[in-house]
């Protein structure tokens, strides 16, 4: 199988299965392939403790709309996410997963929005395959 890397800055990789066509607005790098569309925003923060208030603040909010989350620590990365339906016109609702993995000074925001429920584990995979590269 070939890996397809998309550097989206010098720290945070995307490895993806297929070529995603791709653009940039403003901050956000977009990705998209057939029923899969990858929206990346980079944030940075001053440390830990910004890094825990950004996880509270968020899981809060989580709760508070009462959507799945996922938490999850992988090394120096925490993992954060939910899964938000979203209803795009009348008839027509997509699956949305709005995942944060958080480093030390930096967050990777990716929203992945599916047509189909059944690429879930696909958008997973995505989310857990991130890379970040520490800076030397």
């Amino acid at each position: 199988m070939t890996v397809y890397t998309v550097d989206i800055t010098h720290q945070w990789q995307l490895r993806l299965e297929s070529e995603y066509k791709h653009r940039t607005e403003g901050n956000h790098l977009i990705l998209w392939t057939a029923g899969i569309s990858i929206l990346t925003t980079v944030y940075s923060y001053s440390g830990d403790k910004d890094r825990r208030m950004l996880l509270a603040n968020l899981s809060a909010k989580a709760q508070s709309k009462k959507q799945e989350i996922i938490q999850e620590v992988s090394g120096n990365l925490v993992r954060f996410g939910y899964l938000q339906p979203e209803e795009v016109r009348p008839g027509w609702t997509r699956l949305a997963l709005h995942a944060f993995t958080m480093a030390e000074f930096s967050c990777l925001q990716t929203s992945i929005y599916l047509d189909r429920v059944e690429d879930l584990e696909k958008a997973l995979i995505i989310w857990r395959d991130l890379q970040y590269l520490e800076p030397e």
